[in-house]
């Protein structure tokens, strides 16, 4: 017989795939783990289980390419009751929580050096048991892949490694130099892709619309949302791009349903980000403060 908490505990048990069985059970067995698996299979689902099972009492940082990934990750956890910091350029919160979410270049030096210098002829003990990092495609990149590199090459022996990408067609090439470097590596690959991807022409959807929109975006835009598209991100190469084209498509697009702010939303938004918020629109970028990214913009998008 099962009490109530029993069964309720039952039909919210969660079994991992075996690809995820094949990750965790390598990491536990002291390897270093490379993943490949598409958007949405559930790679941080092998993080999540790891910790879980120790019972937060080895502890690890996750870093990812981005504050808006590090913020997400942070919120997430912590409305799982985890105990979990976050460090990013503008943002340190409990540094010394068992799980810390940050961006790579923020936690650099830490993770290769550890808090403290070693003291010469000494090698220091690293202060956490596990670095993740997530999207690990940026050692590619010209601008940032160094730090990657370096991160990777210069990391402790004592310090276990897991990687995650979905968009590394050469996973195997990097676990061969991490082989290179002394380190154990499984590489855990799955190709079943749960969410898929569609690819379509966005001029097949501007017939139609209202003359009024004349815009070039506006109307690609306004057809993407008629469609049931949205939310839609616009990558813009510069700050003043993003918010250019943010109060541009503010004035083009029509808008059926103005979302209403809150008094304390609309005073950390400003004037000029609470008119666009109260248009649908918004910019993000590393310009704004952490209140309006993270506790503003961020999750009006995830709503």
């Amino acid at each position: 017989m099962f009490s109530g908490r029993e069964l309720e505990s039952l039909q919210s048990l969660v079994l991992p795939d075996r690809w995820q069985a094949e990750a965790i059970y390598a990491l536990n067995d002291g390897r270093d783990v490379v993943l490949d698996a598409p958007t949405g299979a559930g790679k941080t689902y092998v993080f999540e289980r790891w910790v879980e099972q120790h019972n937060f009492s080895r502890r690890a940082i996750f870093t990812v390419p981005t504050r808006a990934l590090a913020n997400d990750k942070f919120a997430e956890w912590r409305a799982r009751d985890w105990r979990v910091g976050i460090i990013t350029g503008d943002l340190t919160i409990d540094p010394e929580a068992p799980v810390i979410v940050a961006t790579l270049e923020a936690v650099q030096s830490r993770i290769v050096n550890g808090p403290l210098a070693a003291l010469p002829g000494r090698r220091h003990s690293p202060e956490f048991e596990l670095l993740v990092v997530d999207e690990y495609q940026w050692i590619s990149d010209p601008a940032r892949g160094n730090h990657y590199e370096g991160v990777l090459g210069n990391l402790d022996p004592a310090m276990q490694l897991l990687l995650l990408s979905g968009s590394v067609a050469n996973p195997q090439d990097i676990a061969a130099w991490l082989r290179r470097l002394d380190r154990d590596v499984a590489v855990v690959q799955t190709a079943e892709r749960p969410v898929p991807l569609e690819e379509f022409d966005i001029d097949d959807c501007i017939n139609g619309l209202p003359r009024t929109i004349t815009g070039f975006w506006a109307k690609r835009l306004a057809g993407a949302l008629r469609e049931g598209l949205g939310p839609v991100l616009v990558f813009a190469p510069h700050r003043k791009d993003a918010e250019r084209l943010a109060r541009q498509f503010a004035r083009e697009l029509p808008l059926a349903d103005p979302l209403t702010l809150t008094a304390a939303q609309k005073q950390i938004a400003g004037p000029g980000l609470a008119r666009l918020l109260q248009h649908r629109i918004a910019f993000h970028h590393s310009g704004l403060s952490y209140g309006q990214r993270a506790g503003l913009i961020e999750p009006l998008a995830k709503a």
